[in-house]
């Protein structure tokens, strides 16, 4: 072998063989951090994802989501198995506002929480800090009367996985009626420090006069 090929060989080996010798990137390692709720906002300022809300029972159904939140308001689009955008969601601090984009109607607070009464236990707040990957910590907050947590009428629990900042809670459950529904909301990725411009924005004026 030509001697100068040898040398330029063995000088390509060495920097291959030390690449492959260093540590992942502080990018591939999930810290051992747990996050207050302002020291995340403080700290990224706003969070990106996607996932998908399942739900099982008498009302079967799966619609992928996409979401943006920045501070203390959650911008939600949910999408149909044909990829058509059906629900626009907007929390902002302890509000809702819903846009059926097919049906071409908005719906109120007290609307979506008819709907859906596991929402007046979780509240817009903190549903957006579950987006933010902090669990809400329920079970310290005061329920209605009759509204049984964590018995017959339902009960909602969390899971955490790593995240590249930590773990972090990404998969809400709300199991109704003793088990014979449930509802799944899952994060399926999140993005720290990004946001999907095209979801802030607000809900046309002529759809909030109808």
């Amino acid at each position: 072998m030509n001697y100068n090929l040898f040398k330029l060989l063995l000088f390509v080996s060495f920097f291959v063989l030390s690449d492959c010798s260093q540590k992942p990137t502080i990018g591939n390692i999930v810290p051992d951090h747990k996050w207050s709720y302002e020291d995340l906002k403080s700290e990224y300022k706003q969070c990106r994802g996607r996932g998908q809300l399942i739900s099982k029972g008498t009302l079967r159904g799966k619609l992928t989501f996409f979401f943006t939140v920045r501070d203390d308001s959650t911008y939600i689009q949910f999408r149909d198995f044909l990829g058509r955008r059906t629900l626009y969601l907007q929390l902002l601090g302890n509000e809702v506002y819903a846009w059926d984009i097919l049906q071409d109607k908005w719906f109120l607070t007290s609307q979506i929480q008819s709907k859906y009464p596991f929402l007046i236990v979780l509240e817009p707040t903190d549903l957006t800090r579950y987006f933010w990957g902090i669990d809400p910590q329920l079970r310290g907050k005061e329920y209605p009367k009759d509204f049984m947590f964590d018995h017959k009428s339902i009960r909602i629990s969390f899971q955490t996985k790593p995240d590249a900042v930590g773990s972090m809670v990404s998969k809400a459950m709300f199991q109704i009626n003793d088990n014979q529904n449930q509802i799944e909301i899952e994060i399926e990725e999140r993005e720290y420090g990004m946001s999907y411009p095209r979801l802030i924005r607000a809900i046309p004026t002529i759809i909030l006069h109808n």
